[in-house]
Order: structure tokens, then C-alpha cells, then sequence
């Protein structure tokens, strides 16, 4: 969750410390704080509530000569999202041992803090914060105390840790060495390997204004940098050789441009993303569609007889589509699974099982874990992910790459999106593979894939009326409830979860027939439903639900298609949906509730960028 940066090398480091802080802000933005190796052979610490104030500090301790200075060349920084410790300055890192000469920021959780803070509470190690990774610093300075060097400190203290974690280190006993060291499946550390200097971060997207040539620490794998070079061992100091590569990503996304926020840039940017996830996959002249990704053979997918599609949160909600898509038109039975439950449940996953994992990040705490328990159990793995090089793509058997472009804004927009066009190009992919479909069938199925990105940008041109909805009726509201059935029944989960992670509104997504059970003693006039009823085979069922929510006083936004000449007397407002094939509807639908989440925020004068309590990538479990 949290955002770590270091640097080595000939420049001043406090400017590229705390402007790699903001690339990284996304990850977390609880507190913030640098660590710099300082001209007098200590390491000066300065933090903050946020990546503004501490830049505020750092530039007040510079005019002071103190941080900040030309001679200041090497520092680690760090940007929290709280898990042990309320948000406070002396809960952000990074935290340094007792004497101050060595200081460490953390990502992930040392679940047995406890016991090894209990082994260092004489008063040689005296404990400042409530977190767990205080204990880190205090471990390597002992290591250090006995005769160790800063590389085997961090490797003796990396074999003591419990959990995912990766940790960053500096001590002013080494100077111009930083020490990284990745464990299990957090957060991942991205070596930036330069002319004359060295970086070490949470995102590639920090390194990127410096260098494009990279390389993605594994778990269990240690790297020592400094000006001149960068040293890859294990956990037990045998070196390993880790040839950098060229980053596909861009520093661009880091850019608003001329939106007001990223999430408004992102929903705009849904008709280019959709296009590029086709590339090289859709061949639109001639009606088919490869996945040149996937290593297996036609005897490997015909011999699959269940698949699980696995994520978390937005994630999951994609894999909700993907598998009504996988079991309608590959004929395999499928279901979607939360990734945090299928790690601890008993399934019978075997070698004729396919688990697809989707996780935007490739790096996500409960995700990784259901992989490795499905890597164990023989299950053929597929990735959906969009940054290269992350652990997902480590451990699945093939990666099928969203192709969205780097997304700043917490909340998922049009990685969602991508999420289930490559999803419907998967299940359309299998069904070929398995004979299920038919040469015209498929070839119906890529001309709907064509028209996609037209009908997103179509859906675009509609945000006014959102707006409108969103200032007139949504921002002085407090409950919202989505109903959707089929396809529609995920899209009505995720449109509830945008309104809960961007305007703090409580918002239910609920299956509409799930309605009944329950959630109707709620409906009342200060409840609106929204309520997704585009034609099709279950619009008949959706208008009664629609009717049972007006008998009882609720008001209704309804998502209705074009021409629908029943909607404008039924429902209170209608966001009219263009006519398209019944499973591109579903991800059409995901625009006007997007709009809706994001202009409600704005209403509410709320960043949706930086949610709070949210990080965009979630590497703790």
C-alpha cells in the first residue's frame, strides 16, 4: 500500500526524493517523510501529513542549510497508508534506529512485530511510534552493532520478519549505499538502473523521469545500490544476475493535461485504452481473434473442466462478467471467486482447473496469495494485469496485458473497463479453442468488439446530464441502492462502489431479484435506486423491479436504451444507453455511473483522486 523511493547517486536528492513521493502519492497518502545521508556523516530525517507539507518542511530545512543541501546525494522516502498506528508524524517514516544512523521505510506488515520488539525492549532500543515497522530499523542496527555490514544486516533482519513486506534501508555507517530487499508478496521494489546513479521505488512510474531501464526485484531477492552500480544477492548473500529492461511504461499518465483530475482524464481516455487492449489480439478484417500470450496447447484447454476467476474489489466485479462470459460462450462451468476467501477455502482446483486472476496492480496482497495456492494445487494460471513485470505475471502461465496506460486515480476506471473487454476477447478466445463457437458466431462477436470504443466515447458525450444528477439529486443523499441482473447484476455492485469509494455515500449493489430479500424495507424517498434496464431477454423483470421500488415511494435513475418509450414514464430520470449487443452493454453501462460517482465527489467538494483511507494498490492482506 505504501509508496517507497531512494535514490543514489550525484544529484541533489531531497527534489527527486519528494517528487517521486508525489508519482507514488496513489499508494497512500496518510503521512509522508525523507531520510537523507547528510554531510556529517548522520542521516537527517524530516516527515510529515503529506507529501505538500513535508516538501514545505524539507525546502524550510534547506534555506537553513540543514536537509536538502548539494552534498545531500543519497536518501530513502516513503508515503503511508496506515496499517499499525493512527496518522501521525511520529508514525511516518521512515524510522530509524536509536542512535539515528540508520533509517528504514517499509511496505507491507511484519506480523510478528510483537514478539521481536518484546526481545529488543531493553532501553538501548527504545520504541518512538505504534508501528510494526519500527522494529526494522532497530534490528539492522544491532546486526550492524555486532560487526555486520548495512547488505547483511538487512538480509539478517529479512530472515527474522513474518508476512509480506519490503523494506528500504540506509545507514550513515555506509555512505552512498541504499539497501532494498523484497519478502513474499508485497508491494514489489523496481530497481531504476542509471548513468552515475541508482533508484530503488514502489512504481515504476517514479523512476521513469530518470530512467527507463529497469529491473523488478523477486521475493526473497536483496539489491544493494550506489552512484556506480547495483549488487542482486538471496537471502543468504549469494549474488544472482539481473539484467535490466526497458520499461513499456510512460511518464505521460503522470500528467493531467486539461482535466481537473486524473479519474476525469481516465474516464476520458476509456475509447483509446479499450482500442489498444485489441491490438495485436482482434483482427477485425477478417472476423478473428488470438491470444498469442497463452502458452497452451488445444489438448491443454479442451482438458479444462472449471474456471475460477479471482480478484479483489473492482477486480472481482470484472471477473463476475468474465465468468458469465466464460461459461456461455467456452462452455465451461465458471464462477468468480473473492481472492481473500479462495485462498482459505478448501476447493477442489487440480490440473484441469483454470484460475484467472485479474488484479490491475499485479501486485495484490490476497490475489498473489490465491495464486499460490492454486500454483500448488496444478492449476493452469492466467494474469490479467497491467503493469509489466509485477508478480502476478511471475506467477501465472501467461499474462494478458490490459493495455489501459498507467491509471493515477484510486478509484478504477478504465482499467475496470479493459479489465472486461479482455475478458470478452478471453472467453471468446477459449470458446474458438474448445469449438464451441461457430467461424460466423465469432466473427458477429469481433464486429461488436470494433464498435466498442465508438459507443464509449458516444456514452462520454452524455456527462452533462450526469453532472446535473449528481448536484440536483445524489449529493444531498445518503444511501443509494444499484439493481441489475445478469451481466448487469456486477456492473450494479461496481457503480455502488464507486459512489462509496468517491462521495462517501452508502451505495448497495444488489442482484434485482435479490431485491425482495431484504433491501426493499429500505426503499423510501430520500433512497434513490439506480436501476440498470437496457432491452434485452431480463428487461421485462427489470421494469417490475422498477415498479416495486415506485410503489413504495422511491425515487429511480433508470440506464435505459435509446428509444425505450416506456422509461421517461416510469422512472424519475434516464440515462439513455445506445443499443448494442446484450454483452457490450454491461461495460457501456459502466460510464454514466462512473460520471455519477465522480461528480457527486466533486459536488460534495471532495478530491476523487485521493479517496480517503483508499490506496490504489492494496499489497497487505
Amino acid at each position: 500500500m505504501c509508496g517507497i523511493i531512494a535514490y543514489a547517486g550525484g544529484q541533489p536528492v531531497a527534489p527527486i526524493l519528494v517528487s517521486g513521493l508525489r508519482a507514488l502519492e496513489y499508494r497512500g497518502y496518510d503521512s509522508a517523510g525523507i531520510g537523507v545521508q547528510s554531510g556529517n556523516g548522520a542521516i537527517t530525517v524530516t516527515r510529515a501529513l503529506g507529501v505538500d507539507q513535508l516538501e514545505e518542511a524539507v525546502e524550510g530545512r534547506a534555506s537553513n542549510g540543514d536537509a536538502g543541501t548539494p552534498e545531500s546525494t543519497v536518501g530513502v522516502a516513503h508515503t503511508r497508508w496506515a496499517t499499525h498506528g493512527g496518522v501521525t508524524i511520529p508514525n511516518a517514516h521512515p524510522h530509524t534506529s536509536a542512535d539515528g544512523r540508520v533509517a528504514v521505510v517499509h511496505n507491507g506488515i511484519v506480523e510478528n512485530y510483537m514478539a521481536l520488539k518484546a526481545g529488543l525492549s531493553d532501553t538501548r532500543y527504545p520504541f518512538t511510534s505504534e508501528t510494526d515497522s519500527e522494529v526494522i530499523a532497530h534490528l539492522i542496527a544491532r546486526y550492524i552493532a555486532s560487526g555486520d555490514s548495512l547488505a547483511a544486516g538487512v538480509r539478517c533482519t529479512a530472515s527474522r520478519l513474518q508476512g509480506a513486506s519490503s523494506f528500504v534501508a540506509t545507514s550513515a555507517d555506509e555512505p552512498g549505499v541504499i539497501v532494498g530487499v523484497r519478502l513474499g508478496n508485497a508491494g514489489g521494489i523496481v530497481v531504476g538502473i542509471g548513468d552515475g546513479f541508482h533508484l530503488l521505488a514502489s512504481d515504476v512510474l517514479a523512476i521513469l523521469p530518470h530512467t527507463d531501464r529497469v529491473v523488478y526485484l523477486h521475493s526473497g531477492e536483496v539489491v544493494s545500490i550506489n552512484a556506480s552500480g547495483a549488487k542482486f544477492t538471496d537471502l543468504n548473500g549469494m549474488s544472482i544476475d539481473r539484467p535490466s529492461v526497458k520499461t513499456s511504461r510512460n511518464i505521460e499518465a503522470a500528467a493531467k493535461g486539461e482535466h481537473p483530475h486524473f479519474m476525469a482524464k481516465e474516464i476520458a481516455e476509456q475509447p483509446e485504452a479499450v482500442s489498444s487492449t485489441m491490438r495485436r489480439r482482434v483482427d477485425f478484417e477478417n472476423g478473428t481473434l488470438d491470444l498469442p500470450e497463452l502458452p497452451y496447447t488445444d489438448g491443454d484447454i479442451r482438458s479444462i473442466d472449471r474456471v475460477i476467476v479471482s480478484g479483489m474489489g473492482t477486480s472481482l466485479h470484472a471477473g463476475m462478467y468474465g465468468a458469465r462470459m466464460i461459461e456461455t460462450l467456452a462452455g465451461i462451468p465458471a464462477h468468480a471467486e473473492n481472492a481473500s476467501e479462495l485462498r482459505y477455502r478448501s476447493t477442489s482446483i487440480n490440473g484441469r482447473t483454470l484460475v484467472i486472476s485479474v488484479t490491475q496492480s499485479g501486485e495484490t496482497a490476497d490475489t498473489l496469495a490465491a495464486m499460490e495456492q492454486a500454483t500448488n494445487s496444478g492449476a493452469k494460471q492466467i494474469a490479467l494485469v497491467e503493469a509489466d513485470g509485477t508478480q502476478a505475471t511471475l506467477v501465472a502461465d501467461g499474462t494478458l496485458y490490459l493495455g489501459a496506460g498507467q491509471e493515477i486515480g484510486v478509484a478504477s476506471t478504465k482499467t475496470m473497463m479493459c479489465s472486461l473487454a479482455v475478458l470478452y476477447q478471453l472467453a471468446v478466445y477459449l470458446g474458438i479453442r474448445r469449438d464451441a463457437l461457430s467461424a460466423q458466431q465469432v466473427g458477429e462477436m469481433v464486429s461488436h468488439l470494433s464498435r466498442l470504443p465508438g459507443l464509449i466515447a458516444e456514452m462520454l458525450e452524455d456527462g452533462g446530464r450526469c453532472e446535473r444528477l449528481a448536484v440536483e439529486k445524489l449529493k444531498d443523499r445518503r444511501h443509494l441502492l444499484y439493481l441489475g441482473r445478469g451481466a448487469l447484476h456486477p456492473m450494479a455492485m461496481e457503480g455502488a462502489l464507486k459512489m462509496k469509494e468517491l462521495a462517501y455515500l452508502h451505495a448497495e449493489g444488489y442482484p434485482a431479484g435479490e431485491m425482495k430479500h431484504g433491501p426493499i424495507a429500505l426503499i423510501a424517498e430520500e433512497m434513490p435506486t439506480v436501476a440498470l434496464a437496457p432491452q434485452g431477454a431480463l428487461y421485462d423483470k427489470m421494469v417490475g423491479n422498477i415498479n416495486e421500488v415506485k410503489a413504495r415511494g422511491g425515487e429511480v435513475i433508470a440506464l435505459a436504451t435509446c428509444g425505450d418509450s416506456l422509461m421517461p414514464d416510469l422512472a424519475d430520470e434516464v440515462l439513455w444507453l445506445p443499443e448494442a449487443p446484450e454483452w457490450i452493454i454491461p461495460m457501456l453501462s459502466l460510464v454514466p455511473m462512473q460520471q455519477l460517482a465522480y461528480y457527486t465527489s466533486v459536488a460534495l467538494g471532495l478530491d476523487p483522486d485521493k479517496p480517503r483511507n483508499l490506496a490504489k494498490s492494496v499489497t497487505v492482506e
